[in-house]
């Protein structure tokens, strides 16, 4: 098994012919298989042999641990794939930085095809030079990254549904580290490349867990700051650990710290309270006005950022009856919200809780399904309340007051960024009100 995961030495053209289609097409094996074990009909298209893994992403009845599974026993032949890809590399003398990308779906077909055709460089006789074993260390380092971003996100989102500081600071701290270390380890790098080189490793990362449907483009970039970050500093430990040559396996075994990790924030999961208020005078009595925030208009106003990033943003509303008891339904973005009247006085006060609401966001993908736990769960909806306060001029002063539950760390980064969203979404509601109570509908 180690020949077939190391970077060194050299594969023929002939046996590198007969592998590579070979680890290509089990790909398709294993997601025909899942199909099969599931009693769903595969629709074999061209898309099913470019993106395979893209087909399982849309099977029905997928759940985390197929997809886990899938993708683990994926990215060991991507791995095997891009060690004898090297390896034939070696064997011509030219064109190693291709090896890398055997491991992306649809480019390692091009990849296969090109070091399969590709003859030896004239005057190379096979062997390695110095500076091709640095780039397999390179690529051993990238690679071993992009896996412990994967794995992290497997154990800590997947199946222990917890994002926490173990993995969006832990990990990518490791990460860099691991890849600073691999990449230094034999022969130093400058801290400028050893920094490309974790980069490369969190970019990386990232377009994995985007092609394995485990997350989506906006989670990503919404994280990258601080994980890449987290990584920079990591990569700076770890270049320090291999100039200094100390134990090497001191940034290899931190690896085995995250699940223990990750399990402790399961064990203590975070809620923090975020409370949010914004109010708006608006130029109608308060009868009016509440007959605005009771209509089941469609808010019409542009959604903005929340739009542009898949957050949830409320679309209309509707009551299904009147007082105390009743139910309203809030239609969002990304599905609908069944909520129940708990104050009902017209003209000065509607409150309502959440019982049930849909999704925080909706991930951009090129997957139609994504296997993404903190959709859901992780920022809860409370209490809801519209106060109406008269004012002296004949207007009215509409304030509405949300009350949110974010279940999600490191909360000094993330809470930000979520108040962003809710303030944008409660002024937009109530710039809707405003429009619809001076409006000639109600004159």
């Amino acid at each position: 098994m180690h020949k077939l995961l190391t970077f060194q030495g050299r594969v023929s053209p002939l046996v590198y012919a007969l592998a590579a289609p070979v680890l290509l097409l089990s790909q398709n094996l294993m997601v025909a298989l899942c199909y099969r074990w599931q009693g769903v009909a595969l629709k074999t298209d061209g898309w099913f042999w470019l993106l395979p893994l893209r087909r399982l992403a849309e099977m029905p009845g997928l759940t985390a641990t197929q997809a886990a599974t899938v993708f683990a026993l994926g990215f060991v032949i991507a791995w095997v794939l891009a060690a004898l890809s090297f390896r034939r590399a070696n064997w011509s003398g030219r064109d190693h930085r291709l090896s890398l990308f055997a491991i992306f779906p649809v480019l390692q077909i091009v990849i296969v095809t090109l070091l399969c055709i590709m003859p030896r460089r004239c005057g190379e006789q096979g062997g390695q030079r110095g500076d091709e074993v640095d780039l397999g260390e390179v690529l051993q380092g990238v690679l071993a990254g992009v896996a412990i971003i994967v794995v992290a996100v497997l154990i800590s989102a997947l199946t222990l549904g917890t994002y926490g500081w173990g993995l969006f600071v832990a990990t990518p701290f490791v990460v860099g580290m691991t890849t600073g270390y691999i990449v230094n380890r034999r022969v130093p790098q400058t801290g400028r490349r050893t920094m490309a080189h974790v980069l490369a490793a969190g970019a990386l990362g990232g377009l994995a867990l985007l092609m394995f449907a485990l997350e989506g483009f906006m989670c990503i970039v919404l994280v990258a700051p601080l994980g890449l970050g987290a990584a920079a500093i990591g990569g700076a430990f770890g270049r320090a650990i291999a100039m200094s040559r100390h134990d090497g396996s001191r940034p290899l075994m931190s690896v085995a710290i995250l699940p223990a990790l990750f399990a402790l924030e399961a064990s203590m999961p975070p809620a923090t309270p975020i409370d949010t208020v914004e109010s708006i005078d608006i130029a109608a009595s308060p009868d009016v006005v509440w007959q605005a925030i009771t209509s089941e208009a469609p808010i019409g106003l542009s959604p903005g950022l929340p739009g542009l990033a898949g957050l949830a943003y409320p679309v209309r509303s509707s009551l299904n009856g009147e007082g105390v008891g009743a139910t309203r339904l809030g239609v969002f973005s990304t599905g609908t919200a069944v909520e129940r009247v708990t104050e009902w006085k017209p003209g000065r006060v509607l409150a309502f809780t959440v019982l049930s609401q849909p999704p925080a966001m909706e991930e951009m993908s090129p997957y139609r399904h994504l296997h993404t736990p903190h959709l859901t769960g992780y920022v809860v909806t409370g209490d809801t309340r519209y106060l109406l306060s008269p004012l002296r001029n004949g207007g009215t002063r509409l304030t509405l007051q949300a009350q949110t539950v974010l279940r999600i760390d490191p909360i000094a980064y993330w809470e930000p960024i979520a108040r962003i969203a809710f303030h944008l979404n409660l002024r937009r509601v109530l710039n809707s009100a405003k429009i619809e109570a001076e409006g000639p509908r109600f004159e």
